[in-house]
């Protein structure tokens, strides 16, 4: 699954980073990318983080790898909105944005993207962290056993809505 990530956002959404944030951007920047390669290495997810670059930035945008996750600068004059709406397209079908900003979070669900709020995503990464390598084993677990006999009507909900939570399910 490849998760396309509004950098400052999370940043922001995260208490711990939040306060290192106030003091040195660079060093929460430093752990934020950190903490997601190890979620992506754990889980097995392409990491893509968008920050703004809008105002002190690059005049063109740029992009490298830190820690096993693709980092991008919008370019000066852009923001990073901009730059997500722009990713969301090929992360349509196969992947989630994260971002709490309703207007670009209404405008991504319209390409046909999946969004999940900074601070639920947040909540997430740290139970993955702190449980390490047995994070993968506690989300299989967290499955529903099948039921044994069935008595009444159907209540399975449609195949959309299944694949949807799907895509959460194993984030």
């Amino acid at each position: 699954m490849r998760i396309v990530i509004d950098g400052y956002n999370l940043l922001n959404a995260l208490p711990d980073l939040g306060g290192i944030a106030a003091y040195d951007l660079e060093d929460a920047r430093y752990h934020l990318l950190m903490q997601l390669g190890r979620y992506g290495w754990l889980r097995g997810h392409q990491m893509t983080v968008v920050f703004d670059g809008w105002i002190a930035g690059q005049p063109l945008e740029r992009r490298m790898q830190a820690q096993g996750v693709q980092v991008i600068y919008s370019q000066r004059g852009e923001q990073a909105d901009e730059v997500i709406r722009r990713l969301a397209p090929q992360v349509a079908h196969q992947g989630v944005v994260v971002t709490s900003d309703r207007t670009l979070a209404a405008q991504v669900q319209q390409v046909g993207a999946e969004v999940i709020g900074a601070a639920e995503f947040g909540a997430r990464l740290r139970k993955a962290l702190s449980a390490g390598a047995k994070g993968r084993e506690e989300a299989q677990a967290d499955a529903p056993a099948p039921a044994s006999q069935r008595k009444g009507a159907a209540r399975r909900p449609s195949r959309a809505e299944r694949a949807r939570k799907g895509k959460f399910r194993n984030l």
